[in-house]
């Protein structure tokens, strides 16, 4: 047996020696097993390299969405900012144009308080500016284009004023259509309403008419808008006329305001306006000249 086996091998190997048979088989074999013995070897390796950098591309994105993020809140704040105080600066030039700061002099102050609640015994708001600075008790209060009320309570840096549309609140006012005369203040009840006092009942006084200070109390300056008659109906039990109007302060809107001093208190916040030349007559001629 074993003489056999020694003479097959010796056989086999005197043909492969010859042919090559047997160690193309051999190489080509262990080629075969070593490909599929690496090809999960090298996919792992790869799937662990690729998933490796996609974490790292990860991580940089994330950190790039961080920084961008930031930058858009940033650009976001400073465009919202710039909005406002875009807003802002229109509200104050509007209260430039104040016609009674060309006459008498004035501040302007910030509301840093409204009404507390609508069971609020007290229509008022709470500006930052108080007797030390000028806000003494009875300092009218306007906007640009309205009254708004007058400083009822005042500390040295803060001061409460009275709406218009407090029940407690009187001014005296006239049409500018007809010039009827009246007494206007808020009306009980009403938050929304103003209620014409006085007011005759002959007088011509109609709807749609426009009321304005008539500065004879010696508080508010002539001709600031107060509001907007609604109604005129007669009073059946006393002389006068029912006569309601509406309010043209915004109070909802209030941020900004503009006490009035009183006359003589110092010089007005703004120049009064130069008008045109006046033109007079040559001895020579009818023609006008400026002077």
């Amino acid at each position: 047996m074993l003489i056999f086996g020694l003479f097959c091998y010796l056989g086999l190997y005197t043909w492969n020696a010859r042919t090559g048979y047997l160690d193309t088989i051999a190489e080509r074999s262990g080629l075969e097993i070593v490909g599929h013995v690496l090809t999960p070897v090298v996919w792992v390796r790869d799937s662990v390299v690729e998933s490796w950098n996609n974490y790292l591309a990860l991580i940089g994105i994330a950190e790039e969405n961080a920084f961008l993020r930031a930058e858009l809140m940033q650009m976001k704040k400073a465009a919202t900012l710039g909005a406002e105080e875009r807003e802002e600066l229109t509200r104050l030039r509007k209260l430039l144009l104040v016609a009674p700061l060309r006459e008498a002099p004035g501040f302007a102050a910030r509301v840093i308080a409204t009404r507390f609640g609508p069971h609020s015994p007290l229509h008022t708001i709470t500006v930052n500016k108080g007797f030390a600075d000028g806000a003494t008790v009875g300092t009218p209060v306007v906007v640009p284009d309205a009254v708004v009320g007058r400083v009822l309570r005042a500390s040295p840096h803060a001061a409460t004023v009275l709406l218009l549309t407090d029940p407690g609140f009187r001014v005296a006012v006239i049409s500018q259509t007809t010039r009827t005369p009246g007494i206007a203040g808020g009306m009980a009840g009403d938050s929304d309403t103003l209620e014409l006092s006085y007011v005759a009942q002959n007088a011509r006084i109609r709807p749609g008419e426009v009321l304005v200070t008539a500065g004879v109390d010696g508080v508010f300056p002539k001709g600031i808008p107060v509001g907007v008659v609604t109604s005129v109906q007669p009073g059946n039990e006393t002389l006068f006329l029912r006569v309601h109007a509406h309010p043209l302060v915004d109070r909802e809107a209030l941020e900004e305001v503009v006490l009035l001093m009183p006359q003589g208190s110092g010089e007005p916040v703004l120049p009064p306006l130069v008008g045109p030349p006046e033109p007079v007559f040559r001895e020579d001629s009818h023609d006008l000249a400026p002077r």
